[in-house]
C-alpha cells in the first residue's frame, strides 16, 4: 500500500514538472520581461544567444544533405515524380494564400500624412547575386563550406536521384542513414539548452531595440507580426486540418518548440531537423501503417529540405513593404503595377529580400531611402517571419505526406468552417489598424528637426559666429597671414558656407550655434593651435577667395571638389575625404538620372541647376552641351527651389552627402548618383599662394586622418551615425521607473 501510495504520489509530480516547450515558453516570457527591464543593459546577452544559434547550425547542412540524400535514394522513380508535384502544389497553395494576403494588406494604411527617411545614397554599386553559383554545385566543397544551402540541396538531389535504381545503394545509404540518426541526436541534445538561448535572445532584443524607431515603423511592424501570427497559428494549422486527418491541437502541440525557437533565434533553418522529427512524431501519432509510416518518414526527410530552398512566406510577405514604402511616402503603388510587383518580385526573391526590396523600390519608381528603413525594421519583423515560415515548412511536409500515401481527403465542411474563421480574425485586424492609427495615433515626421537640432560631437573651441562680416574686418586690406602670424593673433578666423547642409549650418532652437562637418573640424583644427575661432561667413566661392586674399579669412573650411579651375583662385590642401557627384531630383523622376549617358539624350529639355562657381558651369556644359544649365548664387537659393518644387530645374547638381542631407529636409526629393560614380576628391582652401599655411593645414589633415578623426567626424555627420548618438538611453524600468542607474 506504502509502494502504492508513492506511486499515486509521484505521478502528480511528473505531470507538474514542465517539458521543453512549456520551459521555452516560461524563457520567452522571462527574456521580454529582463529586456525591459534592464533596457539596453540586456544587450550584453546577445554572447550566450550567439552562442545558442552557432550550435544549432552544427548539424544543420549535414541534416539537410543526409535528409535528401537517404529519402530520395529509397524511393522509386515515379515516387519521386510524384513527390515534385504534389509538394510543389502545396507549395503554390501556401503562396496564393500568401500573395492574396499581401494584396489586401494596403487597407490597413492609415490616413498619415507622408514623408521618408534620410540615408546616405549607396554610391557603390549594387551586388549581383550569382544565381549560378548559388544553384548549381560546380564546387560542392564550396557550396558546404560557404553554407550556400539551394546549392546544397541540388547537389544531395542529385546524388540521391543517381541512387535510385542501383543495386548497391543500400551500401552508401545504410551507413549515411546511421550518420544522419547521429545528427538528430546532436540536435536533441542542443536543443535542450533552447530556453536558455530563447531567453538570451529575446532579452538581448526586448533591451536593445529602438523605441522611437518602432513608433516611426509601428504600422508596417503591427501589421507584419499580425499577417505572420494569424498565418502561423490559424490559416496554415487550418489549411493542414481541411486535406489531413489532424486536428488543431494535434499539429500545435508538437510544433511548439521548434515555432518558438524560430520566433527567438530569428532563423528557420536551423530548427529544419526539429521540425522534420515533429513532422514525424504527429504523422506517427496517426497510427498509420508501419509501411505506411517508413514511407512517410521518407517524404517528410525529402519534402522539408527540397522546399526551403524556394522563397518561404517570410519573404513574401516583404513584398508588403514595398506597398506599405508608397503609402509612407505619399504615393501609393497603383493596384494596376501589383501584378509587375508580383511578378517580378517571387523571381527574384530566390537571392533574398536584401537584393529584391531595393530592385522593387526602383521598379515601383518609389525612394531608395525606404530600403534603409527596411533594413532597420527587418530586426523585429524578421522573428515574426520565421516563425511564419518555420509553419510553412511543416505544413508542406504533413500535407504533401498525405498526398504521397493517398489519405489526403478534402474536407468542404472543414474547409467552410476554416475560411469564415480565418476571414473573421484577418479582415477585422486589417481594419481595426487602419482605424486605430488614423484616430487615435498619428506619427509625426521628425527627421529635419532631429538633423537641425545636431549637436557637435566633441569637444568645442570658444567661438565667435558672424552672420555677416564685421565692419572692421569689411574694409581691412591685407597679405594672408601664415601660421605664426595666426598664432601671435590669437584667433583662427574662418570662413565658411552658411546653410550647407550637413556641413555647416545654424542649430534649430539656438540661430547662434553653429555645427556640422566642417565647423567640427575647424574646432579640430583650432583646438591643434590652442586657438580661439571667428566664424566669418562667405556666400559664394568668389566672396571667400576674396576674404582670403585680403586677410579677413585665414582659411575656407568647406569641402570643394578638387578641380584646376580652383586652383587659380585657391591653394588646395590635400583631399579630406573622396566624394561622389550626385543629382537631387524629385522621387517620382529618379528613374530618368540613374545613368549619366541617359541623361546626355535628354537633350535640350535637360536643365540642371548648380552652384555658380567657373568650375561647376564649365563641367556641366562640357558633359551635356545641349542642356540648360542653370546657375544657383548661394545655398539659400538652393533652399528656396527645393521648397517651391519649382519647374525651372530638373535637377540640383551635389555632392552625394550634402545632396543627401537636402533630401531629409525634403524628403519629397531623392538623391540619385548617376552610373557610371563620378568620384571627386574634396579639400579646404586657402589664400592663394598662401604656402606656409598651407603646409600646416595639410600636416594637420595627414594627423587627423592617420588617427581616424576625419573618418569619426565623416560617419558622424555625413552617414547619419549622428542621428543615433543624439538619441537618449532606451526606455527601461532600471533607468526610469527605479532610476538606479543614470
Amino acid at each position: 500500500m506504502s509502494k502504492g501510495g508513492i506511486e499515486e504520489i509521484g505521478k502528480p509530480q511528473e505531470k507538474l514538472k514542465p517539458g521543453l516547450p512549456e520551459q521555452v515558453l516560461i524563457a520567452l516570457a522571462l527574456g521580454i520581461f529582463t529586456g525591459v527591464f534592464l533596457g539596453e543593459a540586456a544587450g550584453r546577452l546577445q554572447v550566450i544567444g550567439d552562442i545558442f544559434v552557432r550550435m544549432l547550425q552544427i548539424t544543420v547542412i549535414p541534416y539537410i544533405s543526409l535528409s535528401l540524400i537517404t529519402g530520395i535514394g529509397n524511393l522509386r522513380y515515379i515516387e519521386l515524380k510524384a513527390l515534385a508535384l504534389k509538394g510543389g502544389s502545396v507549395l503554390l497553395l501556401i503562396w496564393s494564400i500568401v500573395l492574396t494576403l499581401v494584396i489586401l494588406i494596403p487597407i490597413s494604411f492609415p490616413a498619415w500624412p507622408s514623408s521618408t527617411f534620410f540615408s546616405t545614397s549607396q554610391v557603390e554599386e549594387a551586388n549581383v547575386i550569382d544565381f549560378f553559383r548559388l544553384f548549381i554545385p560546380s564546387n560542392p566543397f564550396y557550396a558546404y563550406a560557404n553554407a550556400a544551402v539551394p546549392a546544397v540541396v541540388v547537389f544531395s538531389i542529385l546524388i540521391g536521384i543517381a541512387l535510385i535504381g542501383m543495386p548497391k545503394r543500400s551500401v552508401l545509404i545504410e551507413p549515411l542513414s546511421v550518420l544522419h540518426d547521429a545528427m538528430m541526436r546532436i540536435t536533441s541534445l542542443i536543443s535542450k539548452l533552447s530556453p536558455i538561448g530563447v531567453f538570451a535572445l529575446i532579452a538581448s532584443a526586448a533591451g536593445t531595440v529602438a523605441l522611437d524607431d518602432l513608433a516611426r515603423l509601428q504600422v508596417y511592424v503591427v501589421l507584419y507580426a499580425a499577417t505572420s501570427l494569424a498565418l502561423a497559428l490559424i490559416v496554415l494549422p487550418g489549411l493542414i486540418t481541411v486535406f489531413t486527418p489532424f486536428r488543431y491541437f494535434e499539429i500545435l502541440r508538437p510544433l511548439r518548440t521548434p515555432l518558438i525557437t524560430a520566433f527567438a533565434t530569428g532563423s528557420s533553418l536551423i530548427v529544419l531537423p526539429m521540425l522534420i522529427e515533429q513532422c514525424k512524431q504527429i504523422i506517427g501519432d496517426a497510427q498509420i501503417k508501419r509501411i505506411e509510416q517508413e514511407e512517410a518518414d521518407s517524404a517528410v526527410e525529402v519534402l522539408i529540405p527540397t522546399f526551403y530552398t524556394f522563397p518561404s512566406p517570410m519573404v513574401l510577405l516583404s513584398l508588403s513593404f514595398v506597398l506599405f514604402s508608397g503609402w509612407y511616402i505619399g504615393s501609393d503603388v497603383p493596384v494596376s503595377s501589383y501584378p509587375t510587383l508580383i511578378m517580378a518580385g517571387i523571381p527574384s526573391l530566390f537571392g533574398g529580400t536584401l537584393m529584391t526590396i531595393p530592385f522593387l523600390l526602383d521598379l515601383m519608381k518609389l525612394p531608395s531611402d525606404m530600403f534603409q528603413v527596411f533594413v532597420s525594421v527587418d530586426v523585429i519583423t524578421s522573428r515574426f517571419g520565421t516563425l511564419m515560415s518555420a509553419m510553412h515548412y511543416a505544413s508542406i511536409g504533413l500535407i504533401g505526406t498525405m498526398l504521397m500515401l493517398k489519405r489526403l481527403h478534402l474536407r468542404w465542411r472543414r474547409l467552410l468552417r476554416v475560411s469564415l474563421i480565418c476571414i473573421a480574425s484577418i479582415i477585422p485586424v486589417f481594419l481595426g489598424v487602419r482605424a486605430f492609427y488614423t484616430y487615435v495615433i498619428v506619427a509625426p515626421y521628425t527627421k529635419a528637426d532631429m538633423l537641425q537640432s545636431l549637436r557637435l560631437q566633441g569637444r568645442a573651441q570658444p567661438a565667435t559666429v558672424f552672420k555677416t562680416i564685421p565692419a572692421p574686418l569689411k574694409e581691412r586690406s591685407d597679405t594672408p597671414a601664415d601660421i605664426e602670424q595666426i598664432r601671435e593673433r590669437g584667433v583662427l578666423r574662418s570662413c565658411y558656407q552658411p546653410n550647407e547642409y550637413p556641413s555647416a549650418f545654424y542649430r534649430k532652437g539656438n540661430a547662434s550655434e553653429l555645427v556640422g562637418f566642417d565647423v567640427e573640424m575647424t574646432h579640430r583644427f583650432a583646438q591643434s593651435l590652442r586657438l580661439p575661432i571667428e566664424f566669418i561667413p562667405a556666400t559664394s566661392e568668389q566672396e571667400a577667395a576674396d576674404y582670403l586674399n585680403r586677410g579677413i579669412c585665414d582659411i575656407y573650411m568647406r569641402t570643394l571638389p578638387v578641380s584646376w579651375q580652383r586652383t587659380s583662385i585657391f591653394s588646395l590642401t590635400i583631399p579630406v575625404y573622396i566624394s561622389s557627384a550626385g543629382l537631387i531630383v524629385q522621387d517620382y523622376r529618379r528613374d530618368e538620372f540613374r545613368y549619366w549617358d541617359q541623361l546626355q539624350q535628354q537633350g535640350d529639355s535637360l536643365r540642371i541647376g548648380v552652384e555658380n562657381t567657373p568650375g561647376n558651369m564649365v563641367r556641366l556644359q562640357s558633359k551635356f552641351p545641349e542642356a540648360t544649365i542653370v546657375p544657383i548664387a548661394e545655398m539659400e537659393e538652393q533652399r528656396r527651389l527645393l521648397q517651391s518644387e519649382t519647374d525651372a530645374v530638373d535637377a540640383i547638381a551635389d555632392l552625394a552627402e550634402e545632396g543627401a542631407a537636402w533630401t531629409l529636409l525634403f524628403p519629397e526629393f531623392s538623391l540619385v548618383v548617376p552610373r557610371p560614380t563620378i568620384r571627386k576628391p574634396v579639400a579646404y582652401a586657402v589664400a592663394h599662394g598662401n604656402y606656409n599655411m598651407l603646409n600646416a593645414v595639410n600636416a594637420w589633415l595627414l594627423s587627423a586622418k592617420s588617427e581616424g578623426t576625419v573618418d569619426i567626424l565623416y560617419k558622424h555627420w555625413m552617414l547619419g551615425e549622428a542621428m543615433e548618438s543624439e538619441k537618449p538611453p532606451r526606455w527601461s524600468v532600471i533607468r526610469n521607473v527605479l532610476g538606479w542607474v543614470e
